[in-house]
């Protein structure tokens, strides 16, 4: 078990950390022995460990006395560890040590060492572990940064200074049993059928798109010619689709039943038509309104549930009134009759205050927390995760946009350089786990954006390797409320050896995997059992820092 020394104002960062990183630990009690002792806030000599993990940014007595100097510096900074180069936003603390090199760089500097205290080692870095996990969780990470996982990263770290240092504990990874990560198909439904717009906004778009702009896409190497006839006969079908002789091209749950083969996926629908909302500047933009609202498509919800989807509320004014989010809520539960209900605010509005406003509301998870202009990890992980202001509430950060990849003004790739880039995510969803949340839009697949082609190349992609669970959005969420619940408590055997029990409250049929990482003269050893909740697991680690490998009590 680790035993934590943080700061009472960290406290609470710091136990959705490890939720994220589900691993033993309790705030550290002098005397008693653990595995490491992780120090963010004053000394650590009354704690008894072998290893001494101090994160901080500032000098630390035992540095000097240590002859390492720390010299602060102001953030953001840009790190390179191993492969990976990753942003510490809140500043770093950059250590002297003769005759060290370390292995967290900033530029030239080191901002890691390593030094005895008396009979300890410490392992000092340079960062204010939790701080950086707060901006994290609460104010995100800027575009530029969009791509890299940090808060994995710090947990990817972390793990490594336990493996490095010889010691033995046990994590619950961020996936079910069996498989390398979690995927969920979801789609904000901003329209409903082309027959819905007359002479506005959205018909001239999609005019001009289909004619003129098929055209220019074609001459620059961005659409093909078999796709550009498909746009000028949509344009040319238009007058028998109004006149209903033949079918609206605009069929979000058809085209998406028939593309994900049987797959359940998510749909976030607008409670009220022509209703605008508030803009984050208290304007009201009228181009926001949707010509539709779910009380209309009532037959259509219907049948794509009796096929396994799941709905979601595309949120108006829920992100910044309570009493809006409610009525919103309890529109889509009237037509759908789901209890259990997430929401994804249209045009992805959110504040500082939008989490807590969205739990009070009712909604169960949020999935808003993503960019309009980019694609990747705004808290920096694709884990699902509890914002630090909610009892309830989950957030499931969404990771990959459709408009985000292909529209004018935002990222404008091509189909080629957008797999390219979603295929990084992918790899790095099967290396640190978690919830691969994609939002294609209702009309993505058909005239005039035909981005059907890009979305089955990426979805082929993430299919290779048959080990990715097509969860809902409500099935990933309750999966990590269940991960959640799992408790690790410790007792000592008779020969010192610590033994973990590992328990929860219910069962989960999907499971999940303890991985126990052990050193041993030949090297760190890694084992993997399955848990499913049915029974209190017990598993022999040593204590401290490990020699010797231990037998493992099997369930």
């Amino acid at each position: 078990m680790i035993g934590l020394v943080v700061n009472p104002n960290d406290l609470d960062v710091a136990e959705e950390f490890f939720e994220l990183f589900k691993t033993p630990w309790e705030p550290a009690v002098p005397g008693r022995k653990y595995s490491a002792v992780l120090c963010t806030d004053g000394p650590f000599a009354e704690y008894d460990a072998d290893v001494i993990l101090v994160y901080s940014s500032g000098e630390q007595g035992v540095d000097r006395e240590a002859g390492v100097l720390v010299h602060p510096a102001n953030g953001p900074v840009d790190i390179a560890w191993r492969e990976w180069t990753f942003p510490i936003y809140r500043g770093v603390g950059i250590c002297e040590q003769a005759g060290h090199e370390g292995t967290l760089k900033a530029g030239s500097k080191s901002i890691d060492c390593r030094y005895p205290a008396g009979d300890r080692i410490v392992r000092r870095i340079g960062y204010d572990l939790f701080q950086e996990v707060r901006y994290l969780l609460t104010e995100g990470q800027p575009v530029v940064w969009a791509g890299t996982p940090t808060l994995d990263l710090h947990i990817e770290l972390l793990r490594q200074l336990l493996i490095e240092s010889n010691v033995s504990f046990l994590e619950i990874p961020p996936r079910p049993a069996g498989y390398d990560f979690i995927c969920c198909l979801t789609h904000d439904v901003d329209f409903f059928g082309i027959r819905r717009h007359g002479l506005d906004r959205t018909m001239a778009g999609f005019l001009y798109r289909a004619s003129i702009g098929s055209l220019i896409d074609l001459v620059r190497g961005r659409r093909s010619p078999v796709e550009v006839i498909q746009n000028w006969l949509a344009l040319l079908s238009l007058p028998f689709v109004f006149l209903r002789l033949m079918p609206d091209f605009w069929r979000p749950f058809d085209d998406y039943a028939k593309a994900e083969a049987g797959l359940r996926s998510t749909f976030f629908l607008v409670p009220f038509k022509d209703r605008p909302g508030f803009a984050p500047d208290g304007v009201t933009k009228a181009w926001r309104a949707v010509p539709y609202g779910i009380g209309e498509i009532q037959p259509d919800i219907m049948k794509a549930a009796a096929n396994g989807s799941e709905f979601g509320v595309h949120g108006i004014d829920a992100w910044r009134d309570p009493a809006a989010g409610a009525e919103e809520l309890r529109q889509l539960r009237t037509v759908t009759g789901q209890e259990t209900v997430g929401v994804r605010m249209h045009w992805l509005y959110f504040d500082t205050d939008s989490h807590t406003t969205l739990e009070k509301a009712g909604f169960d998870y949020d999935s808003t927390w993503g960019y309009n202009e980019a694609v990747g990890y705004r808290a920096g992980t694709s884990q699902v995760f509890r914002p630090t202001s909610c009892e309830n509430l989950m957030e499931l950060p969404m990771t990959i946009m459709d408009s985000a990849l292909f529209s004018a003004g935002r990222m404008n790739l091509d189909r080629r350089e957008a797999l390219q880039l979603c295929t990084g995510i992918v790899k790095n969803a099967r290396q640190f786990g978690g919830t691969l949340v994609i939002n294609w839009h209702e009309r993505s697949l058909a005239p005039e954006r035909l981005w059907g082609r890009a979305y089955m190349e990426f979805f082929e992609m993430i299919r290779k390797g048959e080990r990715v669970w097509f969860a809902t959005a409500g099935d990933a969420v309750e999966w990590f409320r269940w991960r959640r619940s799992i408790r690790f408590s410790e007792t000592k055997s008779s020969d010192a050896t610590t033994v973990i029990h590992v328990s929860a409250p219910c069962s989960e049929s999907l499971g999940a995997i303890l991985c126990i990482q052990r050193p041993s003269p030949s090297g760190v050893k890694m084992q993997e059992l399955t848990f499913d909740g049915l029974s209190t697991v017990e598993l022999e680690l040593c204590p401290g820092s490990c020699r010797h490998e231990q037998p493992v009590v099997e369930p």
